[in-house]
């Protein structure tokens, strides 16, 4: 018997539209306003971006889309770019922070009209402290490699970086596979010849990649079906063996899905044909679902009744903490997904452990099939509630991206489309407790991809690797976010950073944003070191931590115009306290956590900087929630 919905999962019989008709069904799937529940904010939001074809004469046409996700501009809120296919351009939907979105693709040189582009990640590849964007393509559209300028635009630099794509190109994903401190590539090339190259680009540290499959040992796949071809969809790079270095996944089409270990900056084939036997690989996702300590892989594929039956179906590859690799489907009851594209690992009720949501169709045998939305019952089993709780999304989905966007403390559901507009949905209801936890780290890898976090709460511990990989087409942001059901505080808060370092906090009060700056990243990179010449003195801050409110006191050897900032540890500008003449002494300025928009800042570092015409010295602050 299920618990109501505020609390973990809703109060439902059998599935209803196993029993009943559609329109029936769709009347159980609105529960009650004070219960969980998905509610459509397309239209409110301002995200429905239009996907739109001129024809369909080949089968990848079918296919493409997708959207990314991720905070561009660096204001704290995470804007959305989706695809629009070649009867439409591509759309940057910068979160305005209030619920709704504006589109700057075109002020921001990234919209690409009449494009027919495939997949889309954000990822701070050249290591200067701001998402960088790659959008692959199909056809006669080639990759692209955008450098973010910092300043709200971007620059196509595809030819500067020599990333090379002119095959399909559909899924990318980065991480550290070398270990050598910065962002590599990986491209997804679907239904091309197995002697094609340029899935795994190196990353030379100085703004050009290089094609190194031979190199990197990326050869010898399929595994176990070489005629096939190559039939990539989306990979993901964990350390699943959690021995320091990120081990790679591949969901692929027709039986060509394939699992490497990485073995010091070489790949290894250890696909096992008898385990990775779904039939047709589409979307992936890590994470560790049944709270063990190592990451499982979750792989969609096709099920139902089509010429053919596909009877295999989705795919929950567990993990045995050595990155073996074993069948747990059967036990979880996650095969039925109909025709899966995109998925994500979440824990969308903040209980405490890992679901998954996937998107669904494909014309005509699953036209009009819903997303699928599996609850994990905390006991290795899910029950699939996606109508129940209004996110039976009915699209042509292709791909999905899973976050706060409203900053609530849950993770929201945007949907994007074949040939059709984007969904966005905003959760709702919810009670549990939850914790956001995201990192910034020393160049280049200034979000700490790789890094491992784990959070200790209500006798259970979860662990997540922050990840920037694709879900099919898509991808999440970098943050780790935790659902602590009852626990209005984690216990226990341990960081691993990818240099080895280990992070310890202890009673870390729940319902916040932890933004926690690598050990050693002493001083925020974009703020100006004080001079020698300075002669403003920093006299301190009290209370320092702080929790709403604290005074700064700095002392001018003379009278003239003075600027008061703070910064977070990224160096970005959080806050002008003070902007105006002061005279010479001492003067104290007054800041209660909040941004230039008013909004609560996230526990962790600041800095504040005061300046006057070339003197200026700076001050360190710590601030609890």
């Amino acid at each position: 018997m299920h618990r109501a919905l505020s609390g973990r999962r809703p109060r439902v019989g059998p599935r209803p539209d196993a029993l009943l008709g559609f329109s029936a069904a769709l009347l159980l799937a609105a529960p009650a306003a004070a219960e969980w529940a998905f509610t459509d904010v397309t239209a409110a939001a301002g995200v429905g971006a239009p996907h739109s074809l001129d024809h369909r004469l080949t089968p990848a046409r079918e296919i493409i889309g997708g959207a990314a996700v991720g905070d561009y501009d660096g204001d704290g809120w995470v804007d959305i770019y989706s695809l629009g296919g070649n009867l439409s351009a591509n759309s940057l939907f910068r979160n305005n922070g209030d619920g709704t979105f504006t589109d700057h693709a075109a002020a921001a040189g990234v919209d690409l009209p009449g494009t027919l582009g495939n997949g889309a990640i954000f990822a701070d590849w050249d290591g200067d402290g701001d998402l960088d964007l790659f959008v692959g393509g199909i056809e006669t559209t080639e990759a692209v490699m955008f450098r973010n300028e910092g300043d709200g635009t971007f620059t196509d630099v595809t030819a500067a970086s020599g990333v090379v794509l002119p095959q399909d190109t559909f899924s990318g994903s980065f991480a550290d596979y070398d270990r050598d401190g910065d962002l590599d590539l990986f491209a997804a090339h679907w239904f091309v010849s197995p002697r094609q190259t340029g899935h795994v680009w190196r990353n030379n540290g100085d703004g050009t990649f290089t094609d190194v499959d031979s190199l990197a040992g990326y050869v010898d796949f399929p595994p176990y079906a070489p005629s096939v071809g190559d039939n990539s969809f989306a990979y993901n790079l964990a350390d699943l063996d959690s021995d320091g270095d990120p081990d790679l996944v591949c969901a692929a089409d027709f039986r060509t899905s394939h699992h490497f270990r990485n073995d010091d900056g070489t790949f290894v084939n250890v696909t096992d044909p008898g385990v990775i036997i779904d039939e047709n690989g589409m979307g992936t996702c890590i994470g560790d679902y049944d709270n063990d300590g190592d990451l499982d892989w979750f792989v969609t594929s096709i099920y139902g009744p089509t010429v053919p039956p596909f009877k295999v179906g989705n795919r929950l590859y567990v993990n045995d903490g050595n990155g073996v690799l074993s069948d747990g489907t059967a036990a979880a009851g996650v095969a039925d997904g109909g025709w899966g594209w995109a998925a994500s690992f979440q824990d969308f009720n903040n209980d405490g452990w890992l679901d998954i949501f996937h998107v669904n169709g494909w014309r005509p045998a699953y036209t009009f099939n819903k997303s699928r939305m599996f609850v994990n019952a905390g006991d290795g089993t899910f029950d699939e509630l996606a109508f129940p709780l209004g996110c039976a999304d009915t699209g042509e989905g292709r791909g999905v991206c899973c976050f706060d966007y409203d900053r609530d403390g849950d993770i929201d559901i945007y949907i994007a489309n074949n040939d059709q507009p984007a969904t966005l949905l905003r959760n709702d209801g919810l009670t549990n407790h939850w914790l956001d936890v995201s990192l910034s780290g020393a160049a280049p890898n200034t979000q700490e991809v790789g890094a491992r976090v784990r959070v200790t709460a209500n006798g259970i511990t979860q662990l997540r690797e922050l990840l920037c990989g694709s879900n099919f087409l898509s991808n999440d942001p970098v943050t780790a976010h935790f659902g602590l059901g009852a626990a209005d505080t984690a216990d226990v808060v341990e960081i691993e950073w990818t240099n080895g370092a280990v992070t310890v906090l202890t009673d870390v009060p729940a319902d916040q944003e932890l933004q926690l700056p690598q050990p050693g990243l002493e001083d925020p990179t974009l703020v100006p070191e004080p001079t020698a010449a300075s002669a403003i003195s920093i006299l301190g801050a009290a209370p320092n931590p702080f929790r709403t409110g604290t005074t700064l006191r700095f002392a001018l050897p003379v009278a003239g115009p003075v600027t008061v900032r703070v910064f977070d540890a990224a160096g970005r500008r959080v806050r002008t306290l003070a902007d105006g003449a002061r005279g010479r002494g001492e003067h104290a300025v007054t800041w209660n956590g909040r941004d230039d928009r008013g909004r609560p800042v996230a526990s962790g570092v600041y800095w504040y900087e005061v300046r006057s015409g070339a003197a200026r010295a700076q001050g360190r602050l710590a601030r609890l929630r």
